[in-house]
Formats: C-alpha cells, structure tokens, sequence
C-alpha cells in the first residue's frame, strides 16, 4: 500500500517516487470572464498524484473531487492493478456537483496559458495528431491561441491554445447518479456504465443537460501523453516527444468550462474561437514541468 501523505505538506521532497515528485500539480483559482487571458491564476490546494483518496475542490460554480493516476515505476499497489494490461499512461476520475446549472457545451481537456508558438517540423506533428484525435472524438475544439494585436485587435477576443472535447460524449466513463442514491466510488475499475449506455452516449449530437441535484462522475485515461516524463508518446508515425517542443516551459491546466453559445456537438454548433467571455470555468488543475524540463539541460 502507498503510504499516506498529507496534502497540506506535500512537496516534492516528502513524497514517494509514484507520487511523480517532478510534477507540480496544483488546483488553480477558475478563470473569470473578465480576466485577461494570460493573467496567472492563484495555486491552491496540491494535487498528489496516485494519491491513497480522492482529493476534495470547490469553486463557484462546482464542488467535487478528483483522483489523479499516473502510471508510474514503481506504482503504488493500491492503483498498480488500474493500469496492469491496460495501454494508459494516466487515468483521472472526478466526481461532483454543478452550483449551477450549465449553460450549452460543456468541455473537458488542456490548455495553456498563452499562445502556442510552432516551427515546421512540429506543426506538421500536430496536424497528425489532431488528426488521430479527430478520429477517436467528436466535437474536438483545438486552437494554437490568438494574442493581440499580432492575431486579433482586442484582448477581449484573445483565445488561449488549447485541445478539448465535449464532457458528456467523449469521457471514456460517465455517470449520473440522482440526489438522494448513492454515486459509485472513486478508485474503482469502472463505475456501472453498460457499453450499451456508453455506445449511446458517445454517438450522441444532442446538447446533455446538467443539472444542480444529480452527483456526475466520470473518468477519462489517455496512452498517447505521459506527464511523468512530459513527452507524448505511442501515436501512430510520431516520435515520442518532449512536449516542451509544442508549448514551451509552459505549464499545461486541465480545465472544465463551458460555452453558453453552443447548443450541441455537432459541427455547425461550434464557435470558431473560444474567448474568456464565452468561457464558464468549473474546473482548473494546473500541471508544472519545470523540475522535468530543467532535469533535460
């Protein structure tokens, strides 16, 4: 059994070599409509990876919980059996409640802080992989971001770089438990979705309606981005690669938001940009390479 750290105390020093101690990761202060698109947001709670329990947030607009795996070597006993035989390199569970209920699309995915700036070699790496993506999810919005005045005269119509998916139907697991039943438990193999209900879900073009009284939980793994070594790997006619080379020292946030102009997941419902202003925060969970990148030179 991994050994229990408090959260409060943990830092790289005190942690165990499957917490991955490189990786700073922290929940961040939600972005507002009326920030700007680069300011820096305030660290809050740390988020330990392959933590012994699920890791309590709240913001505004939602109140949950969030299990943080990484395939590590060595792994924790705890979680080494999620990821025996199984192609992952991470696996991030989450669970809560809307505040409020959301208004049209609702995202999941990554993002950073600023514009991304590409040479030709790995643009035409991200083409592939876009590519590959495009194919596994529908409703994929990716943007390298827009800064002003070079991209777009206005701060306001700034766009951060970004790749994310519609929540409801490209989550590897979704859940919906009614107020008053008990939602499954985090750290579990699967939470009771049928592949019949799954088929379902993922084909799906409507708009999913959230609400404030159900509890959701879900889950979504990926084997092509491995955050303890920060490279991507395992996508088909790429090389593994460092992903500094496609977003710098930035660090990368795992985000939650939603826009209120979107009715739906279909191609002819998405915005070309995703701005602050159409963005509604619920989540932000902020990944720090610094102590990988800086172990490279």
């Amino acid at each position: 059994m991994g050994h229990r750290i408090p959260i409060a105390a943990a830092t790289a020093a005190n942690m165990h070599p499957w917490n991955a101690p490189s990786l700073s990761v922290h929940e961040t202060s939600v972005p507002s409509k009326s920030m700007h698109p680069s300011s820096p947001l305030r660290k809050g709670k740390v988020i330990v990876p392959n933590s012994d329990a699920p890791i309590r947030f709240e913001n505004e607009l939602f109140s949950g919980q969030i299990l943080f795996l990484l395939k590590t070597d060595p792994m924790p006993s705890k979680w080494s059996h999620l990821f025996a035989g199984r192609r992952r390199s991470f696996w991030i569970q989450l669970q809560g409640r809307f505040k409020q209920p959301p208004l049209g699309q609702v995202y999941i995915g990554g993002e950073v802080p600023r514009k991304m700036h590409l040479g030709l070699i790995t643009r035409s790496f991200c083409g592939i992989l876009l590519g590959v993506l495009n194919l596994l999810v529908v409703g994929l919005h990716y943007s390298l971001g827009l800064s002003s005045p070079d991209d777009v005269s206005h701060a306001s119509d700034e766009e951060l770089g970004h790749i994310c998916f519609p929540l409801h139907s490209s989550v590897d697991e979704f859940v919906c438990t009614p107020s008053g039943q008990v939602p499954p438990s985090l750290g579990v193999e699967s939470f009771g979705e049928s592949a019949a209900a799954r088929a379902e879900r993922k084909a799906s073009k409507d708009l999913y309606k959230y609400n404030t009284q159900d509890t959701y939980t879900f889950s979504f793994f990926s084997f092509y981005i491995d955050f303890v070594t920060w490279k991507l790997v395992h996508v088909p006619g790429l090389p593994t690669i460092n992903l500094e080379r496609f977003w710098d020292s930035m660090p990368l946030r795992i985000v939650s938001y939603s826009v209120a102009a979107e009715m739906g997941t279909g191609e002819h419902h998405k915005k070309p940009t995703h701005t602050q202003a159409d963005k509604e925060y619920y989540m932000s969970v902020e990944l720090d390479p610094a102590a990988i990148i800086a172990s490279r030179r």
